[in-house]
């Protein structure tokens, strides 16, 4: 039932039933029972309709009962008493059939409106689940887009695992077969210089000596030069057997500083205008691999070496202990790293060096071996502002195998 609308059974006005009754029909009929002189009150004696002329003189007056109930009294002239009562009765049944209508008329309403509040009840609880549908539907379609790209990015980490397992095989028989060959040139390079300071001595008696001087001035750079070759080849067969993972690592306890300062022995000479810092804090033993953290600090300080190459400045190594953790930093005032390059610098294979700057693996290399033990590499660089390298290595942390 709407809350708006009386139910149709509520207690009416004789003004309200009388609402509906024709005002000249009324005063015609009551002009040719009664005359011109009549009045109409409610139970309150509130007038409701009345004739055209006032009643002067004494009254008569009967009750209006409609449905057992007296809604009002209907009042005349005296002398018009013995048409007073029919006129009274035509009333009633006048208010009777109104009273029906209006019941009828307000049945018919609260039904009209309350299937109208049903069905809108029905369009709200439509409008809502529809609501609440599409909300599934688009969590649901955000949650397969989801799964979709979670299952495209597993397909493409385990296409890029195959791939580089495969490097890594070529790598490992790449290694193996280089670093035989590459060994005895060396050896070979060095005894040949050792045999050019004694044929030089011997030939600096010679009679011809003069002849054979440039030669003898030149030679020595020459094998320098293959040797710095060789040297350069074998650091690349070792990137890529420690990129294979061709030999375990052999971890023990030693002075971190130990390591740095094998690496520095091994960086070689640097670019003129360019030196190199060193700042060593005393430090814990640590149990690592030795030779590891020496890869590692010489791909950081050669990568460092490489972006000085048409600069002049410094480049900077130091190590400390903070917070749990030993801290081996190398920064640089090189050409930096741009921004869109910085996701794949440790990336095998990627170097933006150019040709001649290296294969891309020593920092790959040198992140594996911080890995290996439970730790990483931070890298903070900007394009043409230098670059800085911080090893973060648990001093408790061992090894991970």
């Amino acid at each position: 039932m709407n809350k708006h609308l009386p139910a149709f059974d509520r207690q009416v006005s004789l003004r309200d039933m009388m609402r509906h009754v024709p005002a000249a029909a009324l005063a015609t009929a009551m002009e040719h029972s009664v005359g011109h002189a009549w009045r109409i009150a409610d139970i309150d004696d509130e007038l409701v309709r009345a004739g055209a002329l006032a009643i002067d003189g004494p009254v008569c007056t009967v009750a209006l009962v409609v449905d057992i109930d007296v809604v009002g009294t209907l009042s005349a002239p005296a002398e018009r008493q013995d048409w007073l009562a029919p006129a009274g009765k035509w009333i009633e049944l006048l208010l009777g059939a109104s009273n029906r209508y209006r019941m009828a008329a307000d049945l018919h309403l609260e039904t009209v409106m309350s299937d109208h509040d049903e069905l809108m009840a029905k369009h709200a609880a439509l409008a809502t689940s529809e609501a609440r549908y599409r909300t599934l539907s688009a969590q649901l379609e955000a949650r397969v887009q989801e799964q979709v790209d979670q299952i495209e990015q597993s397909q493409r980490r385990m296409y890029q695992a195959e791939k580089m397992a495969s490097i890594g095989s070529l790598a490992a028989g790449m290694a193996h077969e280089i670093n035989n060959p590459i060994g005895f040139i060396r050896s070979n390079l060095s005894t040949a210089k050792e045999y050019v300071a004694t044929l030089a001595q011997a030939i600096a008696a010679a009679p011809a000596a003069a002849k054979l001087a440039y030669v003898l001035d030149d030679f020595p750079n020459l094998i320098d030069e293959s040797i710095a070759g060789a040297d350069r080849v074998s650091r690349i067969v070792a990137d890529l057997k420690a990129y294979a993972h061709c030999e375990p690592a052999q971890f023990a306890t030693i002075d971190p500083n130990d390591a740095l300062r094998a690496a520095v022995r091994m960086l070689g000479d640097l670019p003129a205008g360019v030196r190199l810092d060193t700042e060593f804090a005393a430090l814990p033993q640590v149990a690592c691999d030795p030779d590891g953290l020496t890869r590692v600090v010489l791909a950081l300080l050669l990568n460092a070496r490489t972006a000085m190459r048409e600069r002049q400045g410094v480049i900077r190594l130091a190590s400390a202990a903070h917070d749990g953790e030993l801290l081996v930093s190398v920064s640089d005032q090189g050409c930096g790293i741009e921004d869109t390059l910085l996701p794949r610098i440790f990336d095998p294979f990627f170097t933006t060096h150019g040709v001649g700057g290296g294969i891309g693996l020593g920092l790959t290399v040198a992140a594996d071996v911080v890995r290996a033990h439970s730790g990483h590499i931070a890298l903070r660089s900007t394009a043409g502002g230098g670059s800085t390298f911080d090893v973060h290595i648990p001093l408790h942390a061992g090894g991970r195998g």
